[in-house]
Parts: structure tokens; C-alpha cells; sequence
């Protein structure tokens, strides 16, 4: 045999042993699925932000001082965008969200639609006091302790607007007339 045919069976020998040990099985690709807590995070995420969106719209026409139409237009536009994300995360996963907020969130919207001036404002604010508190615990919670990682990210990336929405109304209620 000569030199050229043996370092050509050498190089094709190689080749063959190189491909055959670069097969990826050491690193499947595991794929996320969603589970019963992340989906009813998702579901509550959701009707949250649009049960802020609802009231927000209404504050930020209905509200008698301008730091609540302020606080109103803030929580549409913070909450439009968390919904939008949540919106991404659910399509990503074949997953259908509400189109509407829930039975609490309504009620709030119809208790507020009701009102005007001082009392539309002092109601206003402290229904936000509840809501921003059972928010802030529930995306603490899932942040925490849920398993989906866009999920958790997403919880994570809108926890600090909460807490941050939650310091405003506090700073408003302050302010109301006792």
C-alpha cells in the first residue's frame, strides 16, 4: 500500500470516529410544559391585568383629582404591556387566556362605575390597596416556587411595577381626606 492510500484511510478513519463521537445525546432538548399551578398563574396574571386595565380606564376619565386620572392612565399602559407579554408566553404555549376579567375584578368595576367625585376616588384607591397587595403576594408566590422559567421570569420583570404601583396608591391614600 502506498503512503498516500494510507494516511487517506487514516484521514477517512478519523473522519468516521470523529462523527460517529459528536453525536449531541449527552444534551437533549428538554421542552417545557406547562403545568397546573403555571396555568392558573397565567389565568389570575391575566384577569388581573384586565381588571386593572378596565379600572384604570375608568379612573384615568372618572377620577375628581388628577393624581388618580394619572395613577388610572399608569396602571392601562403597566398593564397593557404585562398583558401583552402574558399574551406571548401563552400563544408560545398553545394556551387560550381570558378575554375579560374575573367575578372580582368586575364587581370592582361596577362598584366604581357607580361613583363620582371623592367617593369615586376614595374607592378607587382603596380597592387598588387589596388588589396591588393580593398581586404583589401572588406573583411573589410564583416567583418563587413556579417551575415554567418564561413564567417566572415574567413574574419576576413585572414584581418591582407592582410593588411600585402599590407605593403610589399607598402615597395617595395618605393624602385622601379622613
Amino acid at each position: 500500500m502506498t503512503l498516500k492510500k494510507l494516511l487517506l484511510m487514516g484521514c477517512l478513519g478519523g473522519a468516521l470516529a470523529f462523527t460517529a463521537c459528536d453525536k449531541d445525546d449527552d444534551d437533549p432538548i428538554v421542552k417545557e410544559e406547562l403545568n397546573q399551578t403555571d396555568r392558573t398563574f397565567l389565568q389570575n396574571a391575566a384577569q388581573g391585568n384586565l381588571a386593572e386595565i378596565k379600572t384604570g380606564q375608568l379612573a384615568s376619565t372618572q377620577g375628581s383629582s388628577d393624581s388618580v386620572k394619572m395613577f388610572g392612565q399608569m396602571l392601562v399602559t403597566n398593564h397593557q404591556s404585562a398583558q401583552n407579554s402574558l399574551d406571548s408566553i401563552a400563544t408560545a404555549q398553545n394556551v387560550d387566556l381570558p378575554d375579560s376579567a374575573d367575578a372580582n375584578g368586575m364587581a370592582m368595576y361596577n362598584a366604581l362605575q357607580g361613583l363620582s367625585g371623592a367617593s369615586f376616588d376614595s374607592a378607587f384607591i382603596r380597592m387598588q390597596m387589596v388588589a396591588h397587595d393580593s398581586a404583589i403576594s401572588m406573583y411573589q408566590t410564583y416567583a418563587s416556587a413556579g417551575s415554567f422559567s418564561s413564567l417566572k421570569s415574567y413574574a419576576n420583570r413585572i414584581l418591582p411595577t407592582l410593588q411600585q404601583q402599590a407605593a403610589y396608591v399607598d402615597s395617595l391614600a395618605a393624602r385622601m381626606p379622613q
